[in-house]
C-alpha cells in the first residue's frame, strides 16, 4: 500500500523518504561501532590536550572509514539487485572495490599518520629497565 505526504502544498511519496533513511542510519550505526571498538583497542596516546587531540581524531577517522564501508556495501547489494543481466555485476563490483580502496585508504592512511605522530605515552623509569633487561 503506498502512502501520500502533503508537505507544504507538496504531495510525495513517503515510501522513497523510508527507502532515504537506510544508509544514513546503517552509516551513523556504523561509524558509531567503529568509534567506539577503535577507542577501546588503540593503545593510549600521552595525556593532554595534543594527545587527547590525535585521540579523537584517529577514532573519528576509523568510524568514518567503518560507516563508509557499510554505506558502500549497502549501495552494491542494493544494485546487484535491481540488475538486468548478471553479465554486469563483476564491473560492479571491480569499480566498488576501486572506489572503496581509494576511499578507505584515504582515511585509514590519514589515521594512520595522525596515530603515529601524536605524542606517546611516558613510560616510568622501572617499567623502561625491565623493559631493556
Amino acid at each position: 500500500m503506498r502512502r501520500w505526504a502533503v508537505a507544504s502544498g507538496s504531495v510525495r511519496r513517503v515510501e522513497k523518504d523510508s527507502i532515504m533513511l537506510i544508509p544514513v542510519v546503517i552509516f551513523l550505526l556504523a561509524a558509531y561501532a567503529g568509534v567506539i571498538v577503535s577507542s577501546r583497542w588503540i593503545p593510549d596516546l600521552a595525556a593532554g590536550s595534543v594527545g587527547g587531540l590525535a585521540f579523537f581524531l584517529v577514532c573519528g577517522l576509523v568510524g568514518a572509514a567503518t560507516g563508509l564501508l557499510s554505506t558502500h556495501i549497502y549501495i552494491v547489494v542494493e544494485e546487484l539487485k535491481h540488475l538486468p543481466s548478471p553479465a554486469s555485476q563483476g564491473e560492479i563490483v571491480a569499480g566498488f572495490l576501486r572506489n572503496l580502496s581509494f576511499e578507505l585508504g584515504s582515511l585509514l592512511g590519514f589515521a594512520g599518520v595522525v596515530y603515529l605522530l601524536a605524542p606517546a605515552p611516558e613510560i616510568d623509569a622501572e617499567l623502561e629497565a625491565e623493559l631493556v633487561t
